[in-house]
């Protein structure tokens, strides 16, 4: 499984924020939306199949040593991720920017977060993929057969069966049990089955809040938005 709060929680935030001059909890709710819609805009552009290509091109030119023990910004080239956030959202990168800017931060500092945060994401999914790619190698698969988009599936939420939820079982009709106190004597009356109560329909489960991805108010506000980088 790779998990999504891996990358964000191995984020700098205090130094983040000193190097974009804001308040780290300005930055950290920003890049908490920011975050997510590069793996998104990824994602979406990886279901065309020249567009996993060129993201596995890509991504093949990003060292996973970057994020490995924490975050380097000393070695975060903002002119590489300005480069790889216009191939992500391609003519739609201004639309995304101010729909970012409008959940929260503004449109300044999103510009400043996303070639920053752009090449993190990168060269944290050049790891997974390179690590699928020696598993699948020691196993004698073919390198690279569904892997990159096997992870993003597994990043953004795709491929996992909803729990299933156990049917009712079938309850034995409740019988009243007569009164004869009032009788007189007579012949007790056969015990009629009580109708059963309504039974409250099962509540659905709520997306996990530390979830992003996937869908959720993010997705729906971007969703038009995504799929249209570099092929």
């Amino acid at each position: 499984m790779y998990d999504y709060n891996e990358l964000l929680n191995s984020l700098p935030i205090d130094q983040l924020a000193s190097r974009v001059g804001e308040s780290p909890a300005e930055v950290e709710s920003a890049v908490r939306n920011a975050l997510p819609t590069l793996l998104m805009g990824m994602g979406a552009n990886a279901q065309d199949p020249a567009g996993e290509a060129s993201l596995r091109s890509a991504l093949s030119q990003h060292d996973p040593s970057l994020v490995q023990g924490g975050v380097d910004l000393g070695r975060v080239d903002p002119e590489d991720g300005r480069k790889i956030t216009h191939h992500i959202f391609g003519s739609n990168e201004d639309q995304v920017i101010n729909q970012l800017g409008g959940l929260g931060g503004g449109n300044a500092l999103i510009q400043k977060l996303l070639p920053i945060l752009a090449p993190i994401v990168m060269s944290w999914l050049a790891g997974k993929l390179m690590g699928r790619d020696e598993a699948q190698s020691q196993t004698q698969q073919a390198p690279g057969g569904g892997g990159l988009g096997d992870i993003l599936g597994q990043i953004l939420g795709g491929g996992q069966a909803a729990p299933q939820q156990q049917a009712p079982r079938a309850q034995q009709p409740k019988f009243r049990t007569p009164d004869f106190s009032d009788q007189g004597g007579a012949e007790p009356q056969m015990r009629m089955p009580e109708p059963d109560a309504p039974r409250a329909q099962p509540r659905q489960d709520q997306q996990a809040a530390d979830n992003p991805l996937g869908g959720g108010v993010l997705g729906q506000i971007l969703g038009g938005l995504l799929g249209g980088g570099r092929r």
